[in-house]
């Protein structure tokens, strides 16, 4: 009997030890993770606050980069205006040059017709000229010869058939050579005035002729000047060109960095999490020699660690009581370019209306957080966290066990939200450090979107 009851006595060993053992580890377990909670929201707000800093680095970024677009945009616009007048100023430069032929041409076929009117007033001139010499010669002739004297056709007509006759041929001859210079004369005078006529009809093409050449030259001086200034809006563009692609580069590196800060804060939250869960579950392998059998075995024990975060029910209540508009809605926003980490619940008028925690928990942060402004956390466990931020007054601390329902806050409008007029909400839900879609949590209460 006695033996039996040593036997009973080494089996139990093993297991006593290994009761003492896993006990001791629960406890250093649970040591190592309050000193992980106690340094938890000051870490965490150290990482908000540089992924809140990149975040207004990359908006800068993204400010200057639009900016320089608009800005080269308006000289894009402005050259284009220079191009267009410029081609109207060709355009008007073709028609003016096409003008200016047609009047040389017809200053070159006035020029052919004075220079032939010329010549026809000097030959009908010389002509005059010619036919008055033979006029005064026949007189001249006719005195000195006395043929034709009057007395003499009288003394000489042997007849008064021949007087008349003889009569006849001097007036003939007279009539004919006073008509003949009289329409030479006319010739004369008309040709003259054709020949003025085709002058001042000369003068007038080379008038206009000097007007189209005045535009001519004024258009070809504001077409000089056009293309210095499409050359002077080219180099500015060119300039945009580099600064906005520069401006670009900037821009990815704050994106980038912002990432990089989002993803440290996803990160740490993911360990923060998964310490949780290794303390809340330890596995330990010892090796004890086992009396029964006289052979050193080994034991797996598996042990539960209570966890140091009050746990909450799992199933959430609407955190903004009497207020169920949603202004923005979780997942990509279109107007900004951003992906929105939340909900929006309007509070319009109402700075200071309660908000309440829609579960159980353990507050992990409360205090202002950049763009979050005043921010409250509250660790549900099993990696569930809600998130409350804008608020304008905190009523808990961290550390504080919080009940499904109970008052932590006032709605605000504090950090980055759209002035006096921005008075809401900011709900968030993290699943192990990662936000998911807050509706997914509190979607069957009732509610409505702008």
């Amino acid at each position: 009997m006695a033996g039996t009851t040593n036997k009973q006595k080494s089996r139990r060993r093993p297991a006593r030890f290994l009761s003492v053992f896993l006990l001791l580890s629960v406890f250093i377990s649970a040591l190592q993770l309050a000193a992980w909670a106690d340094s938890f929201d000051e870490q965490l707000a150290a990482l908000n606050s540089e992924k809140d800093v990149a975040k207004e680095k990359r908006i800068t970024a993204q400010n200057k980069v639009q900016t320089l677009k608009e800005e080269q945009a308006a000289f894009i616009e402005k050259k284009i205006v220079f191009e267009e007048r410029r081609e109207a100023c060709i355009e008007e430069l073709a028609v003016t040059e096409e003008q200016i032929s047609l009047i040389l041409a017809r200053i070159l076929e006035y020029d052919k017709k004075i220079e032939d009117k010329m010549i026809e007033v000097q030959a009908a001139q010389q002509k005059e000229e010619e036919q008055l010499l033979r006029y005064r010669a026949r007189l001249r002739a006719m005195e000195e010869n006395g043929e034709y004297s009057i007395l003499a056709i009288f003394l000489n007509a042997d007849s008064y058939s021949t007087l008349l006759s003889a009569v006849d041929d001097y007036g003939n001859v007279m009539e004919s050579d006073v008509l003949l210079y009289a329409q030479l004369q006319e010739a004369r005078q008309e040709h003259q005035r054709v020949e003025q006529e085709f002058r001042e009809v000369k003068a007038d093409c080379e008038e206009k002729k000097a007007e189209q050449e005045a535009i001519k030259s004024g258009l070809e001086a504001d077409k000089v000047e056009l293309e210095e200034q499409i050359a002077e809006t080219d180099a500015v563009i060119e300039e945009y060109l580099e600064k906005i692609e520069q401006a670009e580069e900037e821009q990815r590196a704050a994106e980038q960095a912002e990432a990089n800060a989002s993803a440290a804060v996803d990160q740490f939250l993911a360990n923060y999490y998964a310490a949780q869960a290794a303390a809340a579950q330890q596995t330990t392998t010892v090796t004890e020699y086992n009396e029964e059998t006289g052979m050193y075995e080994e034991y797996t024990y598996t042990g539960q660690v209570t966890t140091v975060t009050a746990g909450g029910t799992g199933s959430f209540v609407w955190p903004f009581p009497g207020h169920t508009v949603i202004t923005s809605t979780y997942g990509y926003r279109e107007s900004t370019g951003t992906s929105h980490t939340g909900v929006d619940i309007d509070g319009y008028q109402s700075a200071g209306s309660p908000i309440v925690a829609a579960d159980g928990g353990t507050v992990i942060m409360a205090e202002y957080s950049g763009g979050y402004g005043n921010c409250i956390m509250i660790d549900h466990g099993n990696g569930l966290v809600t998130l409350y931020g804008h608020l304008n007054s905190m009523y808990v601390g961290v550390g504080s066990t919080v009940s499904q329902g109970q008052t932590i806050g006032g709605v605000g409008n504090t950090g980055t939200t759209y002035g006096a007029d921005g008075v809401h909400l900011h709900f968030e839900v993290r699943v192990n450090g990662s936000t998911v879609d807050p509706m997914n949590y509190i979607g069957g209460y009732p509610h409505s979107y702008y």
